[in-house]
Formats: structure tokens, sequence, C-alpha cells
């Protein structure tokens, strides 16, 4: 059990913290040999050469001497000034004395072999890990989103799901369309409520950490989210219920910039309670009006305790299969807001960039209210704070300031 624990410490350890302990597990082991040799080199000096003299010539470097033999025996460099006595040294001695300190040699480089080759195998084992693991920044928050604006002012690359958008990117630029060219305009929308049959929906935020260089991409990327759920018998918790949380699209066959994984809390939905579910269906599939009113309402509906995301793919740089994955609490949930756009036009590069800064940024939603986030305990709690403290006004949806500009709510 100290092994497993230990080999699998080494695994999640820096590469530093494994280097070092390689290094002091290798004069550990070197140490220990050479006292042997010095024990065996005390009864049979004979069976020791260095520097073409029996060991122990010189008292003083004894130890030295051993240390020595025991180094390149274990590491199997091959012997230079220490070695063992050869066949023209059994003249001197008989060679079934020498016997002790032949297998002695042969035992400590077999060790230093197998030694060799689990070090080799727990780097490779950290460079995998490194490798496989997809760079990717999931948001703090999962917005739940009830209601949003039919006729808002847009821009064309208000889109930030490459899933929305890579299809119009691309009919762009085959037909030589000028981006800068284009204003701000109105467009009509298809409602909230319209979209998604009157159900709010829960929706995650996935950034790319090369969005911004070429060659970042990940391939085939396939999202999950996996609910889990406390289940209780006479107040006390039994055990956990891991259910499968359905998403809009699953899937995204060229991640480069922004992923929206989106999630309705329809009927059948299994982050609801049983009673809203069944009503649910009594509506029609839709919410009833008076659900909502208030955040808290919504919020009385929802049964989990915790949700977990996870996006694999191939990464575009590697060719290796990579992963990563994020754990949001009940609390992680703030309803009635949606992600500040990340996406904007670079005009100097006149391509399509991406303002990592805003990943954690959020705006409340057209119509209806969100909750106060100053009475919910999230990740963001932090940020209004501070945002305060600067003086911004208005409510917690306002932006950063960055390069790209001002993005205004």
């Amino acid at each position: 059990y100290t092994y497993t624990t230990l080999l699998i410490y080494r695994f999640y350890a820096s590469f530093s913290a494994v280097f070092f302990s390689f290094l002091g597990i290798f004069f550990v082991v070197c140490l220990l040999f050479a006292g042997f040799f010095a024990l065996a080199g005390h009864f049979n000096p004979d069976c020791m050469v260095v520097s073409g003299s029996p060991y122990g010539t010189n008292p003083e470097s004894r130890f030295s001497d051993a240390f020595a033999m025991s180094w390149t025996t274990f590491t199997t460099v091959g012997y230079g000034n220490v070695y063992t006595a050869t066949g023209n040294d059994f003249e001197q001695s008989d060679a079934e004395e020498c016997s002790g300190v032949v297998f002695l040699c042969t035992f400590e480089s077999f060790t230093g072999l197998l030694y060799a080759g689990m070090c080799a195998a727990i780097l490779f084992g950290k460079v995998n890990r490194v490798q496989s693991h997809a760079h990717l920044t999931f948001a703090n928050a999962v917005c739940l989103q009830y209601e949003d604006g039919g006729i808002e002012l847009v821009d064309d690359c208000s889109s930030d799901s490459d899933v929305d958008d890579s299809e119009d990117e691309e009919g762009e630029e085959k037909s030589g369309l000028d981006r800068s060219t284009v204003g701000f305009h109105k467009i009509v929308r298809p409602t909230f409520r319209e979209t998604f049959k009157g159900c709010p929906v829960l929706k995650f935020q996935v950034v790319n950490d090369f969005c911004n260089k070429g060659g970042g991409e990940i391939i085939d990327g396939m999202m999950k989210v996996v609910g889990i759920k406390a289940k209780t018998k006479d107040g006390k918790i039994t055990h956990s219920q891991y259910v499968r949380v359905n998403l809009v699209d699953c899937e995204h066959p060229f991640f480069g910039r922004v992923w929206h994984g989106v999630h309705i809390l329809d009927g059948d939905s299994p982050l609801l309670n049983s009673s809203a579910k069944e009503k649910i269906r009594e509506f029609g599939g839709s919410w009833p009006e008076d659900w909502l009113v208030e955040p808290e309402k919504i919020r009385r509906k929802l049964d989990f305790q915790s949700l977990v995301i996870t996006v694999s793919g191939i990464s575009n740089i590697s060719a290796c299969t990579v992963h990563a994955y994020k754990r949001y609490k009940f609390q992680d949930i703030i309803i009635g807001f949606d992600f500040a756009p990340l996406v904007y036009e670079n005009e100097e590069l006149s391509k399509l960039e991406v303002d990592v800064g805003l990943t954690h940024d959020v705006r409340e939603q057209h119509k209806g209210s969100g909750e106060d986030l100053k009475n919910v305990h999230t990740p963001l709690e932090a940020s209004l704070e501070a945002r305060k403290s600067l003086g911004q006004q208005g409510c917690s949806t306002i932006f950063h300031e960055s390069t790209a500009g001002s993005f205004n709510s």
C-alpha cells in the first residue's frame, strides 16, 4: 500500500519534486551498497582493485572507493579505476573468496536496471499526463437563464460559441465579406421562450486557452455533464446518485474559441425535483408563469448537489486525446444571468479574437430580473465587491475594460 501511494503521489507531484525524490533514492541506495562493499573489501581486499592496488591500500579513501564501486555498478556505466578482481588477479586471491563481491555487484546492477526503468516509466507517465490535459478554462459559475429580449442591438460577431458561429464565419471568408464594414443593426430573433419552449436553461462556458493562437484547437470535442444528487433516508444522507444531463449540442468538430453547453430544464430534466417535472408536464412542457417571477422560486425547483462537466477530444498540437473537467457546486448556479460576450474583431489583424479577461464575467438577462449576487455565495461575489470599491455603477453585469473595447450591457 505504501509503494502504491508513493507511486500515485509522484504522478501528481511536480517534476522538480519527482526529480529530487529520484536523486535522493539514488544516493540512499548507492550509500547502502557502498557499506556492503566496504564490509566485503575489509574481509577480502584482494577481490576489489583500486587503481591497480588491492582495496584498502589507502586507508583514508576506503569509503570513497567503496562508494565509487557502488555508483558505477548501480548505473552500469562501466568500471573505471575501481572494479572487481578479474581472472588475472586471482593469482593472489582464491576465486571462491570473491564470489560474494561478484554476487553483490550482480545484484546491485540488476537493481539499478530496475530503478532506471521505473524512473523512466514514471517520467513517461507524467509527460503523458501533461499531454492528455486539455488547456481549457471553465467559467467560475453556471448561468441559469429564464428570459431574454426578442429584439436586441447586436453586431455580427456577438455569438461567442464556436458551435453557433463557425459556419457563418467560414461562409463569410469564402464570400470575401469585410466584417469591418458591417455596423451595428437590429435583427429579429426568436424569443427565449420560443427557442426553449418556455423553460429555463443551464449554460456552461468553456474557453480554449489557445483561442488566440493558431493550431491549438480540439478536434472532435465531446462535452458531457453529470449531476450528483444526495439521497437521504430519515434525514441522513445514505448515498449519491449520478444522473446524465443531456445537452442541446454535446459535440464540437473543431473547438477553437468558446463553447457553450446548454441544458434545458424541461419536464425530462434530471436536475429538477419530481413535483416540478410533473407540474411542467401538466402545462404542456412549459414552466408556469408564477415560477418565473422570483429567482428564488426557480432555485427551489432544482434538485442536485453538484455538477461535473467534462470536455474531451483530440489536441491539434500533440495529436493526443485530451480531457479536462470542472466540478460545480449548487451555490455556483446564478439565476437570471448570461455570460458576457467574449469574441470581438481585431481590426488590425482582421480576424476574430477572444477577450479571455471576460471569461468569468456575466450580464443580467434583458427581461426579468437576476438574483442579488450579494446574497448568493458564488465565485463572482469577490469580483462584484471589487468593482463596487472602484466606483463602478449599475448592476453586476458591468464588464471589464479590455483592449478589445468596451462591451455594454
